[in-house]
């Protein structure tokens, strides 16, 4: 059996996430996969009532899983719209056309996501530094920093 130094676990708190503001979500950055070997990214997505995501897209690389952990969040893809409630789990393997949004005009949601790799949540930074500095990204812009992420438009075909 191979020798095995100490490898240390990690405690993400609240009030230590990094936060970003994109658009009419909160995303707190737990894990950005700095101590996953980029294996990983885990945040939270705070979504204001009546507000939708992102716009509709699809991933090449990577999975993403979403826990419900208060409200309900509709998911969205072309064959249908699937609302999820607090403790509901939506898993989006490669190539899922989908998006998501507060499914109540009056409550927030909350959604904890992973997605692999970890590096995935440099995108949401961004978008979120190009709001800091005042930019309203055009289509173009926007569909170009997804695509730097593996990240695209339903009409972009799944094959390079």
């Amino acid at each position: 059996m191979p020798v095995r130094g100490p490898v240390p676990v990690n405690l993400a708190t609240r009030q230590a996430a990094e936060v970003l503001e994109v658009g009419p979500m909160t995303i707190r950055v737990y894990e950005d996969g700095s101590r996953t070997d980029d294996r990983i990214s885990a945040i939270l997505v705070e979504i204001l009532p009546g507000a939708s995501g992102p716009p509709m897209h699809w991933h090449r690389f990577h999975d993403e899983l979403f826990f419900v952990v208060k409200g309900t969040c509709r998911f969205v893809t072309p064959e249908a719209e699937v609302d999820a409630s607090a403790g509901d789990v939506m898993t989006v393997p490669p190539g899922a056309i989908h998006t998501f949004k507060n499914a109540s005009e009056t409550e927030p949601c909350e959604i904890y996501m992973t997605a692999t790799p970890g590096h995935y949540v440099d995108y949401f930074r961004m978008l979120a530094k190009a709001g800091e500095e005042g930019k309203m990204l055009s289509k173009d812009e926007i569909e170009h920093l997804m695509a730097l992420f593996g990240t695209f438009p339903p009409d972009v075909e799944s094959e390079p």
